[in-house]
């Protein structure tokens, strides 16, 4: 198996971690970018570099080599989806045609440039769906108050608590408590994104998504349902991996049933 290579760098202002050969996987995150992006700690880099080998290997393990991109957003991209994908639409350039794996709400990223711009050849929603749950709303809205009212604490621990269980979430409770010792993240733009997510629907216009798709997603999603998972993938006529018992979890805990699905998706398998 090919080792890949490591590259760090800045595409037309949004700062990026990548791993890997061949053409390029974007992934675009969700609503925790603007809190640790891409190049904002060496350790945070390691983390991603991580993740883009894992995701890389998981491809051409596949037979599909990708050359695997973490892509922050820059500071100040509005506080809609359609202006945050305007500006990654620039940072394009650097890349050319590309598929992308939008985790989250950087799902609701991915379907916009999708729907504007044929440079995107594919679509994976990495526990992503259309729009956000009921409780999803609820959920975001009151990190937005946290965020506007500088409770910075608070919404670490409930960043960590939607995405790990177990030892990882007690490690992660001490891990908040030095982090927020230490960094501030931008709050204006933290308030935006999160208002950008809680005000993004594409259900009105999935039909203008013409390039495939796949839905992964769990049962036990905490701002996704598995009804609205099924209804997206119907939608963008995709293929959707259910996940049993996973919530945003299985983007870390589970990791690799997410990667390997994503890589059978770009094979074609």
């Amino acid at each position: 198996m090919s080792p890949g290579r490591l590259d760090v760098g800045v595409a037309h202002g949004h700062p990026y971690v990548g791993y890997g050969d061949g053409p390029p996987l974007l992934v675009l995150p969700g609503v925790n970018d603007p809190l640790l992006r891409a190049r904002d700690q060496p350790w945070f880099d390691a983390v991603l570099a991580a993740y883009c080998r894992r995701q890389a290997r998981a491809c051409r393990a596949a037979g599909a080599p990708r050359t695997v991109t973490y892509l922050s957003r820059p500071t100040g991209v509005g506080d809609t989806v359609a202006a945050m994908a305007d500006r990654t639409r620039d940072a394009l350039d650097a890349f050319g045609r590309c598929d992308v794996l939008g985790i989250s709400a950087g799902g609701f990223l991915a379907l916009a440039l999708a729907r504007t711009d044929d440079r995107i050849r594919s679509v994976s929603l990495g526990l992503s769906a259309a729009r956000l749950s009921r409780h999803g709303r609820e959920s975001l809205g009151t990190w937005r108050r946290w965020a506007t009212a500088g409770e910075w604490r608070r919404l670490y621990r409930a960043g960590v608590r939607a995405v790990v269980t177990g030892w990882r979430r007690r490690v992660g409770a001490l891990a908040v408590r030095a982090f927020d010792a230490v960094w501030r993240p931008p709050a204006r733009d933290v308030r935006h994104t999160l208002l950008a997510a809680l005000a993004f629907d594409a259900t009105p216009w999935l039909d203008a998504v013409d390039v495939p798709t796949l839905v992964v997603g769990g049962t036990a999603d905490p701002f996704f349902t598995d009804d609205a998972f099924a209804a997206t993938a119907a939608a963008l006529d995709a293929r959707h991996e259910r996940l049993a018992g996973w919530g945003h979890d299985a983007i870390i805990e589970g990791g690799r049933r997410v990667d390997a699905a994503v890589a059978s998706f770009l094979a074609g398998r």
